[in-house]
């Protein structure tokens, strides 16, 4: 057994450090830089999108919208319900997705960690409804299609 403490004081600065004597102070001075490594990579992949998460949400959004109808206007973009459509999947950081476009050319999804974009278009066919919503915000069938490159 060691009787070596596993922290000691440095004789200049007087701060407590690893002892290299002792052989839980050498594997602590091994172990340390490896675990901060590992904690830097996990928290840098967690707030970047990747080709794959981007890849993964622009065709879950997709398959989301052509699920059921949904109120908008023919007469204005649909940013935002693009936008929503990808960010309710959950994939992905939540942030630095960019929705550009209008509905005639559709709209380009990308990132500004990713180099792949994505070209969603939207064709909207209203819903007889005999609900009494203003003719500008109707109820629309949805078919979204997704091809990978600028539109």
């Amino acid at each position: 057994m060691n009787d070596e403490a596993v922290f000691i004081r440095h004789a200049r600065t007087r701060q407590y450090v690893y002892n290299s004597r002792n052989p839980v102070g050498r594997a602590l001075i091994v172990i340390a830089p490896i675990v901060a490594i590992g904690v830097l990579y996990s928290l840098y992949s967690s707030w970047h999108w990747s080709e794959g998460e981007l890849r993964t949400a622009v065709y879950q959004a997709a398959g989301t919208l052509n699920a059921k109808p949904h109120y908008a206007s023919r007469a204005t973009s649909q940013e935002d319900l693009v936008r929503n459509a990808v960010l309710d999947t959950g994939t992905g950081p939540g942030h630095g997705l960019s929705v550009q476009g209008n509905g005639v050319a559709g709209y380009r999804i990308s990132t500004e960690n990713t180099g792949t974009v994505f070209c969603m278009r939207l064709i909207l066919t209203p819903v007889a409804s005999g609900a009494p919503f203003p003719a500008a915000l109707e109820r629309h069938h949805v078919i979204a299609t997704v091809t990978e490159g600028s539109c």
